[in-house]
């Protein structure tokens, strides 16, 4: 595509245009060697490829009346004068030994006329290492394509989708439905419009079709109604033969082998970046339509006919290692299979299956089985938690994280809960062979649960302590003086526990 004057991009008209394409240190001069110049038949000595203008002038001054260096260039490029006014300059010339590999290119700047003298630039300027000047019309297969998403089932409708890639420029297409076909369908139309074509072509699928913008100039084409959740054996297909394209150009770029080599050498580098440019010739005026960098590695370089495909940039090996550095002994011990820490702790030891801790302990071993060594394994928290010791099951399986803990848990099979209270209780002087009762509120005892109680450190001689569960979350306590003389059992602290069944 071209800009226009007003902004606009319109197609290139390429049908009597030229293309050439090149990789290479593009204008740069030759660094060492010497060339030759003929001027009207008179072939000069070799002339330096650094020559000074005056050295030029004294090589070829036959018909020359003066030579200047053109340009900003130091040298490589000089402007040369004829002595007379309308007067032409044959010339030709030969690289010669010009190093890396260069060309002599000659171009009129000014032509011979009346009180005009004629002038010519000779530019050295190096052979790319990578030229094409044969371009052909890109293919367009797949530009514009009618896939089936889905076959129809009963739980889905059969489901076409028509693409519309970027090289298609407008024109029209139609869709073929057995032996019906739409007429000419407009590219980009709307969803409705091309909805609308398909029920007045096809008669067979009117009214059993939905159309819908998939969002990239192209359609989803459903088949619904009465061709709803259907395998319909009649394929849905498309005519592109009225589809406009833009016509792209490509060509394939063969690296010269001695230029690319020159270039590596010059650089004195395994990585090369030179230009890409693309020149497109109209009415005999070239112009430069791109010009960017392109990155050539040396190791992928191989002698042969082997044409390689194309490849993504990959990274030198220097490049990988000041990424990621293997061997190692703060990182990765390819070798033996080893990860460290930034200490040069090891991590994690993949070759024998084990992890270690911070102080180079076997924390874990999963060669065979699952088996943890010197530290216990942790379930909900940030830290290991430590084994417990002279505990209960349930206090251990609440420490350890694998139960929830503020919950009541039985501790006898298939008892579903233990609730226990601290309580003081006065039951005062009983008769002998007599008996006090008091009640205990627990939260949580239920009728027929067992009841243990403990006694305080010291009691009266003869009394008898038990408990009962005799309604909700209330607890009877009985004291009996099985004593032939009363007995005082005052104030005291009792355990009572409550084990549901």
């Amino acid at each position: 595509m071209e800009r226009q004057t007003n902004g606009i991009f319109t197609d290139v008209d390429l049908s009597s245009s030229s293309l050439k394409a090149g990789i290479g240190t593009i204008e740069n001069e030759p660094s060492a060697g010497s060339f030759k110049l003929a001027v009207n038949g008179i072939t000069s000595a070799a002339i330096p490829f650094n020559a000074t203008a005056i050295s030029v002038y004294n090589a070829i001054s036959n018909n020359v009346s003066t030579v200047a260096l053109y340009g900003s260039q130091s040298y490589g490029s000089y402007l040369l004068t004829a002595t007379q006014p309308n007067t032409a300059m044959s010339f030709s010339s030969d690289a010669f030994t010009l190093f890396p590999a260069s060309s002599v290119l000659i171009g009129t700047r000014r032509n011979p006329a009346t009180s005009v003298e004629a002038q010519q630039v000779v530019q050295l300027v190096r052979n790319p290492i990578v030229y094409a000047d044969t371009f052909t019309t890109s293919p367009t297969t797949g530009e514009i394509a009618l896939p089936l998403l889905n076959n129809g089932s009963t739980a889905l409708n059969e489901t076409y989708e028509l693409t519309v890639g970027p090289r298609v420029l407008g024109g029209s297409f139609a869709l073929v439905f057995g032996s019906n076909a739409t007429t000419a369908i407009p590219l980009f139309s709307t969803a409705a419009s091309v909805q609308a074509a398909i029920s007045a072509g096809i008669s067979a699928v009117t009214r059993s079709v939905s159309v819908q913008d998939n969002g990239k100039s192209g359609y989803f084409i459903s088949f619904v109604g009465a061709l709803g959740l259907t395998n319909i054996t009649t394929a849905l297909t498309l005519d592109p033969t009225s589809v406009q394209f833009i016509p792209f150009k490509q060509t394939t770029l063969t690296i010269n082998t001695a230029e690319v080599q020159d270039a590596f050498a010059d650089a004195g580098t395994d990585t090369i970046t030179p230009t890409i440019e693309i020149e497109l010739t109209q009415a005999g005026t070239p112009k430069t339509v791109y010009q960017g960098n392109i990155t050539i590695r040396k190791d992928l370089i191989t002698a042969g006919s082997t044409v390689p495909g194309a490849r993504d940039s990959y990274y030198t090996k220097s490049e990988t290692n000041s990424l990621f550095v293997e061997d190692s002994s703060t990182n990765v011990d390819a070798t033996s299979r080893i990860l460290s820490s930034a200490g040069g702790i090891y991590s994690l030891d993949y070759g024998s299956r084990t992890l270690y801790d911070s102080s180079f302990q076997v924390a874990l071993d999963y060669s065979t089985a699952l088996a943890f060594q010197s530290t216990c394994m942790g379930f909900y928290g940030a830290a290991a938690v430590a084994r417990p010791t002279n505990i209960n099951v349930v206090s251990g399986l609440i420490n350890i994280g694998l139960i929830a803990s503020g919950t009541t848990y039985g501790v006898l099979p298939q008892s579903p809960r233990t609730v226990t209270t601290l309580t003081s209780v006065t039951f005062g002087t009983l008769a002998a062979n007599d008996q006090h009762y008091r009640d205990v509120v627990v939260t949580g005892a239920l009728v027929n649960d067992i009841v243990l109680v403990g006694l305080p450190t010291a009691i009266s001689a003869g009394a008898i302590i038990q408990g009962v569960v005799y309604q909700t979350n209330t607890v009877c306590l009985s004291c009996v003086n099985a004593d032939s003389v009363s007995r005082d059992v005052n104030t005291a602290t009792y355990r009572i526990t409550v084990i549901g069944y």
